[in-house]
């Protein structure tokens, strides 16, 4: 790939991430996804398979290994990274923003459209399908160093863009979002296979702040590794 080549691709990012960082917004996730597809759709003839979009071979193992890996995913995230990323870094992560949540079921039903939309779906694109993909045409194309380059770096841009859960937040986000991409990855691209997890993922662990069992997995979580 020659270097003009390489530089459009980081042009392309540079877009799609400034519109995630500066569109105030609710729905500015859409807005960058949106924008990725365009730009996959102008440097490939197949964008939804470059993107991980195009129909997986069985729609129903997707959607069962999917609705596994998210419930397997909220109780290590709960029990286990949570508490150990509070005791290594000495904070509590910062849920403040979701407190709207207790005992307002009202509230978490009109949110989990957004939260579908937006993280499950939205973020998936942006963070896993685009920007691993452009990361690696960046680097030259796709090979073992350049795919875990790609992995690394889009988890952390992931992560970053968790900074209202404060440092541990980003820390634990970080580490999500690095499962995310080596199971998108590993799993040969499906990324119907993430989206259903991030919103497994999601719409649990925001279940348990609506009936604060949150609080109780948290309590559970620091037995086990004392923060």
């Amino acid at each position: 790939m020659d270097i003009l080549a390489r530089l459009r691709q980081i042009f392309w990012i540079a877009i799609v991430i400034g519109a995630v960082a500066l569109i105030d917004w609710d729905f500015a996730i859409v807005v960058a996804a949106l924008l990725a597809i365009t730009a996959v759709a102008i440097e490939t003839r197949a964008p939804l398979r470059d993107l991980g979009l195009a129909r997986p071979r069985s729609i129903l193992r997707t959607i069962a290994f999917g609705v596994a890996a998210g419930i397997v995913l909220v109780m290590f995230s709960k029990l286990l990274l949570t508490p150990f990323a509070e005791a290594l870094i000495g904070i509590p992560r910062d849920l403040s923003a979701f407190d709207f949540l207790r005992g307002n079921l009202a509230a978490y039903v009109s949110l989990m459209p957004k939260i579908w939309i937006g993280a499950a779906i939205g973020e998936e694109i942006v963070f896993r399908g685009f920007l691993i993909g452009r990361l690696e045409a960046a680097f030259g194309g796709a090979s073992r160093t350049t795919t875990g380059a790609a992995v690394l770096l889009s988890s952390a841009v992931f992560a970053a863009g968790h900074a209202y859960q404060g440092p541990t937040g980003i820390l634990i986000t970080g580490v999500l979002g690095l499962i995310f991409a080596i199971v998108y990855v590993t799993a040969g691209r499906n990324l119907w296979l993430t989206i259903a997890m991030h919103a497994v993922y999601d719409t649990s662990s925001l279940a348990l702040v609506l009936t604060n069992l949150d609080r109780v997995f948290a309590e559970i979580g620091h037995r086990l590794i004392p923060y």
